[in-house]
């Protein structure tokens, strides 16, 4: 089924200011609820992720014990004699070659097994991430993509989830290998000497210290910087879209200049944050080298003192150096963590956006937020139509409707009712209300005042049996045809069943019955399946418009919906395509209720009843001799 789109209404300076500022709110520390969602992403995977992380912190550790068997083995050497003087057994070369293969062999498969199902694991549930933030988007109201450009949005699904999935999607696995290899070195440094602990706790804690001092700002450029990035894709989607249309008025230096503009703030704004990484690098390579010095002084006056061995120290400064090294990555990771945070807010903040009023999320929803959610019960029963019979009424009721709670009103009380199984005609100026009233019927916004029934049922309100239809089933007992017919890049299988609820053979009656039998007669097409898997490019390119238009009848005959709804159906297709579809009313659709929208009215004298809308209101509804001559001559 084809939803019809609202007029479009350009926002203004105040509102485009309002639409930036919305972005940009999210400012200081991260909320409760991102850190809540990673938490419903990684809850099905806990037992498995705490065992891979015993499992990598274990290998980390036998693989850094290499350098504490070197450091003994290096003492045992040194003091043999008096080894052997205790009567205790010294290890021979050959002992400690062993020791240190089978160490090494052990940490490294513990730790390649640690990387490989961790990363598998969290793949999944970043992925998981992705597919509840798509479910809840394709239920946002249709306000939401009224004041959202298709740039903005699309940002939200490639690059900030790019940050996320960069981070937590796999690499995670290397940042929780710099945590065990600090927590290992901690361990072993303690075992080779103490000391060395007060020199890696200073540095730690100046790493953190400039860590902290940092953090805000990293975090704010990083913000700024997804949000930078939305406009100038917005920009670009929207002139390829319009590219003929450009170019039929020559206006490329324009869209290119503006394009220019967008792409230069994001990449000021880019270059801003990049300056700001590497003030923080800087000092953090600082650090490292002091630590250098730092450890190499002190491990000087302490042998001459006489409190560490010549053995610790080769030990102490392999586990100092890396340390300083890890210390600066971990901390550099950290913000990372936080460029993939940022991402994470962004999509945490789409995930709790609310939905469509009257519209719930599938019971197959893994995430469980404030949204309601249908029950396998319910998805089930949601499978019988709203009506049993062939068609239904439709009854308008004190209908007030309007874009925006700042916008004026485009239906003003309308009340009228269309009969099961009557067709009736609308006709009116541009800007009547003639396209809002099917917005409006579809429910695609919430109406201000009055309701709108079919087979009395409505999805707001109870009816006189206190049954409330539910939103899906409500929309699905009505099949839309409108001026721009919609088509989807893929097979023509799949644009005839969206639900993949028909045989081929029904399938291919219903393009015989709308003309289109060179789709399953032609070979070029494919042969082996009479044409069904003729892969039909985005928007329907590789179509003519009456091609299109013949598709989409051919969908609504399959859907079987009891209330058949055209709008201009017919304004932009050759006299053939016109005359099938013209045919359709009255021979095709014949049994059900029809509401039908066109500018020529010839297309309507075979109508039951005609309504006249003017501005919003019903100026005239009657019989077509009655209603159209008055209406040709106004």
């Amino acid at each position: 089924m084809k939803r019809a789109r609202p007029p479009h209404n350009p926002p203004n300076k105040s509102q485009r200011k309002s639409q930036q500022e919305q972005d940009t709110a999210q400012r200081g520390q991260f909320s409760d609820s991102v850190f809540e969602t990673l938490r419903l992403a990684y809850g099905p995977y806990t037992g498995r992720i705490t065992l891979c992380i015993l499992l990598g912190l274990g290998g980390r550790l036998v693989l850094l014990g290499n350098a504490n068997l070197i450091g003994h083995w290096v003492d045992s050497i040194a003091n043999s004699e008096k080894i052997l003087a205790s009567g205790q057994v010294l290890w021979t070369s050959q002992d400690y070659i062993l020791a240190l293969s089978v160490m090494t062999f052990v940490g490294f498969l513990a730790t390649s097994l640690f990387r490989i199902a961790f990363s598998r694991l969290s793949a999944r549930a970043v992925s998981q991430i992705y597919d509840e933030v798509t479910l809840r988007t394709s239920r946002y109201p249709m306000s939401f993509f009224d004041n959202n450009p298709a740039g903005r949005i699309i940002t939200r699904f490639s690059s900030d989830y790019g940050n996320v999935f960069r981070l937590f999607g796999g690499p995670l696995a290397e940042f929780l290998a710099i945590i065990f290899d600090l927590v290992g070195m901690v361990i072993l440094i303690s075992l080779a000497s103490p000391l060395y602990l007060i020199l890696v706790v200073i540095m730690g804690s100046l790493n953190y210290w400039i860590y902290r001092t940092h953090r805000q700002e990293l975090r704010e450029t990083r913000r700024d910087l997804s949000t930078s990035r939305a406009p100038s894709i917005a920009h670009f989607a929207e002139t390829a879209q319009g590219a003929s249309t450009i170019r039929s008025f020559n206006k490329e230096k324009g869209f290119a200049q503006r394009f220019e503009g967008l792409d230069g703030e994001y990449l000021s704004q880019r270059l801003r944050t990049t300056k700001a990484l590497v003030r923080y690098s800087f000092k953090m390579n600082s650090l490292t080298a002091l630590l250098m010095l730092a450890t190499g002084v002190a491990a000087y006056y302490w042998v001459q003192s006489g409190w560490i061995t010549i053995g610790s120290i080769g030990v102490a400064l392999s586990f100092v150096a890396l340390s300083g090294t890890t210390v600066q990555m971990f901390f550099e990771w950290m913000a990372q963590f936080e460029e993939a945070m940022v991402g994470m807010e962004r999509l945490d903040n789409y995930i709790r956006k609310p939905i469509e009023n009257n519209s719930k999320l599938p019971s197959n929803s893994q995430f469980k937020t404030d949204h309601a959610v249908y029950t396998s019960g319910d998805e089930k029963d949601m499978q019988a139509p709203l009506s049993a019979s062939a068609n239904a009424g439709v009854k308008f009721s004190n209908v007030w409707f309007r874009y925006n709670d700042n916008l004026p009103f485009v239906l003003k009380g309308l009340d009228f009712e269309v009969k099961a199984g009557e067709r009736l005609g609308i006709v009116g100026r541009t800007g009547s209300g003639k396209s809002s009233l099917i917005q409006a019927l579809f429910y695609l916004y919430p109406l201000t005042e009055g309701k709108i029934l079919v087979d009395n049922k409505s999805p707001t309100e109870p009816n006189a049996k206190g049954l409330t239809a539910d939103l899906i089933q409500y929309r699905r007992a009505m099949a839309f045809i409108s001026q721009d017919s919609t088509l989807f890049r893929g097979s023509l299988r799949d644009n005839l069943d969206l639900e993949a609820q028909h045989p081929n053979s029904k399938l291919i009656e219903a393009l015989r019955r709308v003309g289109l039998e060179s789709f399953t007669l032609n070979p070029t097409f494919s042969p082996d399946t009479s044409g069904l898997d003729f892969q039909i490019e985005e928007h329907g390119r590789n179509l003519s418009l009456g091609e299109k238009q013949l598709i989409c009848m051919a969908r609504c005959l399959l859907q079987e919906a009891p209330v058949v709804i055209m709008d201009e159906a017919t304004s932009s297709v050759d006299p053939q395509s016109e005359e099938i579809l013209v045919r359709a009313t009255e021979e095709f659709f014949a049994d059900r209720t029809q509401i039908i929208i066109a500018h020529r009215l010839s297309t309507l004298r075979k109508c039951h009843r005609i309504l006249w809308l003017d501005q919003g209101q019903i100026k005239m509804i009657g019989k077509p001799e009655e209603v159209l001559p008055s209406f040709e001559h106004q």
